[in-house]
């Protein structure tokens, strides 16, 4: 009678401990990650009893560490990837099946069938606080997924499609780390993150070290040289720019509106000013040195916001350099229905004499890739 009390136990706990999903999803607090991406993986840690399964934050059941070896629970796993378990009491077997797999094995056997190919695993299947674990390594091998342990601090487990290899990104995997500290992160992307902490926010590029977060005013003169951290103001809005110095070493553009965040622009040069009309962001870069493609297009820039993504593309005649003299001093630019209408001149192509004819005021319009001489 005590065997038969044990054997259904062990049967009603390993289906008491199923996945079930909840709302957080990574994509909602990481901008570089896809439903695409996060569907059909799973992401675990050694030290938390949280899981994201297809990018949702959930309950999970937490793999352990045996002799050396990171051992995974089963069911928790299969059911994630959509699968239906059943286990037999009466000889200890679990039959997995899904629309592509049948997946057997037995507790206490180091024998793994897929689709009645046979693979011997080293360590037997276990039954560990009342759930199923096997080693990490053949959960890859039966669901045809690439495994993941990274030595981090949370000792994370991802489990995933061959081709998302967004989900290793280095500071996607510090978000997930945030979020495991139950870290708000109110924006993040492969370039930095925002989190709020006591009504503040505080931003980081390392996802470590954050420094506090809010609108400062700057004035910049030739004694100092600034390429990001650098906040700038519209009549309506308010612009971050932030400088990936240690990775991409690129300039990407933030509208901030409250502490909501949404990425506008990424360019290879300093963004130096930036202006709102109607529904569109236009902005200006300035001229910097080994930029390959500078001759096709200009440094006057418009984006637009489609499906909740921002799109960029220049404005004006391509190998045309607006705002900006020689010298770099910057003119006015005004914007209205008839388009943009700035100092300009061409910077690449001809000669110098033929790029020295073209300085005059122009008018760039809001769209495409024209322009007129005004005077």
């Amino acid at each position: 009678m005590k065997k038969r009390l044990t054997t259904v136990l062990t049967f009603v706990l390993f289906f008491a401990f199923g996945y079930t999903a909840q709302a957080e999803n990574l994509t909602d607090y990481y901008a570089d990650v896809t439903e695409k991406d996060v569907k059909n993986s799973i992401i675990l840690s050694l030290d938390s009893s949280k899981a994201f399964v297809n990018g949702h934050m959930t309950s999970a059941v937490q793999p352990i560490a045996k002799d050396g070896r990171t051992l995974v629970p089963l069911r928790f796993i299969a059911e994630g990837f959509g699968a239906k378990v059943d286990f037999n009491t009466k000889n200890q077997a679990i039959t997995i099946k899904s629309t592509t797999k049948t997946i057997t094995l037995k507790l206490g056997d180091k024998v793994l069938t897929v689709n009645g190919k046979t693979i011997q695993m080293d360590i037997a299947a276990s039954l560990s606080n009342h759930s199923t674990y096997i080693p990490l390594r053949y959960i890859g091998e039966a669901f045809d997924k690439k495994v993941v342990y990274l030595n981090n601090a949370y000792h994370l487990i991802i489990i995933r499609e061959p081709h998302a290899t967004a989900l290793e990104n280095l500071n996607l995997i510090r978000a997930c780390e945030l979020l495991y500290q139950g870290k708000p992160i109110v924006y993040s992307d492969r370039f930095m993150a925002v989190i709020k902490e006591n009504g503040q926010l505080f931003s980081s590029d390392n996802f470590y070290d954050f420094e506090p977060f809010n609108y400062q005013e700057f004035a910049e003169d030739k004694n100092t040289v600034r390429l990001g951290g650098i906040w700038l103001k519209t009549a309506m809005d308010n612009f971050y720019l932030h400088y990936a110095h240690a990775t991409t070493q690129e300039f990407i553009l933030y509208h901030v509106d409250g502490e909501k965040l949404t990425r506008v622009a990424i360019e290879k040069a300093p963004i130096k000013a930036v202006k709102m009309y109607g529904n569109n962001v236009y902005y200006v870069t300035q001229y910097m040195r080994g930029i390959l493609d500078a001759h096709e297009t200009s440094n006057l820039k418009v984006a637009t916001l489609k499906n909740e993504q921002w799109g960029s593309d220049y404005l004006g005649k391509p190998g045309f350099y607006y705002v900006f003299d020689t010298e770099g001093k910057a003119h006015d630019w005004t914007i209205s229905e008839q388009g943009i209408e700035t100092f300009g001149y061409q910077r690449f192509g001809g000669s110098a004499e033929e790029r020295k004819a073209t300085f005059g005021h122009y008018r760039i319009d809001l769209n495409g890739h024209h322009h007129e001489l005004v005077n």
